[in-house]
C-alpha cells in the first residue's frame, strides 16, 4: 500500500512540471521539425529554370544534343517546363566569367574523349545544391553508355531498350512460406526509431530518478519520509511511478512515430512488434533505474551525478552507435552475442525485432535474462540504497558498494 501512494505522488507531481511537458509533447514535434525541416525548406525554394553552360568539341555534337534532349524530357519542374535550359560557351575562360557573374548556374566541360576518359568537369559558384550536379552526371552517364552501344553499330532504335534499369523488388517469407513485399527504407527506420524512443525514455526517467533520490536525500526529506515508510518501499515506489511516467511517454511517442510513418507512407510499424517493444521497454527501464536510484545516494552535486550518469549512459549509446551495423547485419554472430548482454539486450533486440530477424524463443530466452537480472540490480541497488541513503559527508568508495551487495 505504501509503494502505491509513493508510486501515485511521483507519477502526478511529475507529470505536471515544465520539464515532462517540454520533454513529453514540445521535443518529438521539435526532434520531426529538425528531420524534416531540410526537406521542407527544398520543396518550397521556387521553381526556377537553371541554365548550364556547355563546353565542348564539335566532335560531340551528337552526344551532347542527345544529352540536352533528354535533359529536356526527363528533368521536369514542378510546373511541368524543364528544370535545365544549355547554353554553348567558345572558351573555358568565357564560360568562367558567365559563372562568376552569376549569369549561369555552372558549366559543364566535356572533353573530347569522354567516352574513354570517362571524365567530366562541373564548375558552379556554389556547390551546395547536390541535386542540380547528381542529376546531370546521372542523365550524362546514361547518355555516354547509349552513345557507345551507338558507336558499336546497335541500332539506336533500341538503344534505350537494352540500357534500361530493372525494377528490384525485395521479399521476405514469413515462417508460413508466404512472401510480402518489404520496403528497403522501412526496415532501416523502424528498428532505429524503435532504439530512439526506448534510449530516450528509459534515460529521462532514470535522470528524473537519480535527481529526486539525491535531492530528497540532500536536503534531508528523505528522513521525514523514512519515518514513514522502509526505504525498499521508498526505492521501489520511486523506480515504478517513474517508470509509469516514462511508460506514459514512450506510448505518445510511438504513437506519433506511428500516425508520421502512416501518413509519410515512410514505413509501417507491425502491431505485433508493439507488445515485445514494451517487454523491452519495461525490462530496461527497471535494470537502468535500480542502478540510478542506488546512484542518487552517491551524490550531493548536480554535476557529480550528471558526470557518472553520462558514463551509464555511454554502454547504452554503444548499439545507437553502431545501429547500421546491427541493422544490416542483425543475424551476425557479433549481433546475436551482445544481445545476450544484460546492459545491452533491450537495445539489442529492438533493433533485431524491427528487422524481424529475432525467433520467439529468442525473445523468451532474453526476456527471461533481464526478468532476472533486473531482479538482481533491483535486490542489489536496494542493498545499497538502505545502507548508504542515510551517509552524510562520506565519500563511498566502490568496495564498500561491493561489500553492501555481497552481504
Amino acid at each position: 500500500m505504501q509503494i502505491w501512494k509513493i508510486m501515485k505522488w511521483e507519477f502526478v507531481n511529475r507529470v505536471k512540471t515544465k520539464l515532462f511537458i517540454l520533454t513529453t509533447f514540445i521535443l518529438p514535434f521539435f526532434m520531426g521539425g529538425v528531420m524534416y525541416l531540410p526537406s521542407l525548406l527544398m520543396d518550397l525554394e521556387p521553381d526556377e529554370n537553371k541554365i548550364i553552360g556547355l563546353r565542348y568539341n564539335d566532335v560531340n555534337e551528337a552526344l551532347v544534343k542527345r544529352f540536352q534532349d533528354q535533359a529536356r524530357e526527363s528533368l521536369k519542374l514542378k510546373n511541368g517546363l524543364s528544370e535545365f535550359s544549355f547554353l554553348k560557351f567558345s572558351s573555358d575562360q568565357s564560360a568562367l566569367s558567365a559563372v562568376e557573374e552569376k549569369k549561369i548556374t555552372g558549366y559543364l566541360d566535356i572533353p573530347l574523349g569522354v567516352l574513354d576518359t570517362t571524365r567530366v568537369k562541373y564548375f558552379s559558384n556554389s556547390l551546395s545544391n547536390i541535386k542540380i550536379y547528381t542529376s546531370l552526371r546521372r542523365l550524362l552517364n546514361t547518355v555516354v553508355i547509349e552513345q557507345r552501344m551507338i558507336d558499336q553499330k546497335i541500332d539506336a532504335s533500341v538503344v534505350g531498350e537494352l540500357s534500361r534499369r530493372i525494377n528490384f523488388e525485395i521479399f521476405e517469407l514469413d515462417e508460413l512460406g508466404e512472401a510480402s513485399k518489404v520496403d528497403t527504407l522501412s526496415s532501416f527506420l523502424v528498428p532505429y526509431l524503435f532504439l530512439m524512443i526506448l534510449f530516450m525514455t528509459i534515460f529521462m526517467s532514470g535522470q528524473l530518478l537519480l535527481r529526486s533520490v539525491m535531492e530528497e536525500r540532500t536536503s534531508r526529506t528523505i528522513e521525514i519520509l523514512l519515518s514513514s515508510v522502509t526505504p525498499d518501499e521508498l526505492m521501489r515506489g520511486k523506480i515504478f511511478g517513474l517508470g509509469a511516467l516514462g511508460l506514459t511517454q514512450m506510448l505518445f511517442y510511438l504513437l506519433i512515430a506511428l500516425s508520421v510513418t502512416y501518413f509519410r507512407g515512410m514505413a509501417v510499424i507491425e502491431l505485433s512488434q508493439i507488445p515485445l517493444f514494451l517487454i523491452f521497454f519495461v525490462t530496461g527501464y527497471f535494470f537502468y533505474a535500480s542502478i540510478f536510484a542506488a546512484m542518487g545516494t552517491f551524490f550531493t552535486s548536480e554535476q557529480e551525478a550528471q558526470q557518472s550518469s553520462g558514463m551509464i549512459s555511454l554502454v547504452a549509446v554503444l548499439p545507437i552507435a553502431f545501429a547500421s551495423y546491427f541493422i544490416t547485419n542483425p543475424e551476425s554472430a557479433f549481433t546475436v552475442g551482445i544481445s545476450y548482454i544484460p546492459p545491452l539486450t533491450p537495445f539489442m533486440m529492438i533493433i533485431r525485432i524491427g528487422t524481424d530477424s529475432v525467433s520467439l524463443m529468442e525473445v523468451f530466452y532474453t526476456s527471461v535474462l533481464m526478468i532476472f537480472s533486473c531482479l538482481f540490480m533491483l535486490k542489489a541497488s536496494g542493498k545499497v540504497f538502505r545502507t548508504a541513503i542515510l551517509l552524510y559527508g562520506k565519500k563511498i568508495t566502490f568496495n564498500e558498494v561491493r561489500k553492501w551487495i555481497m552481504s
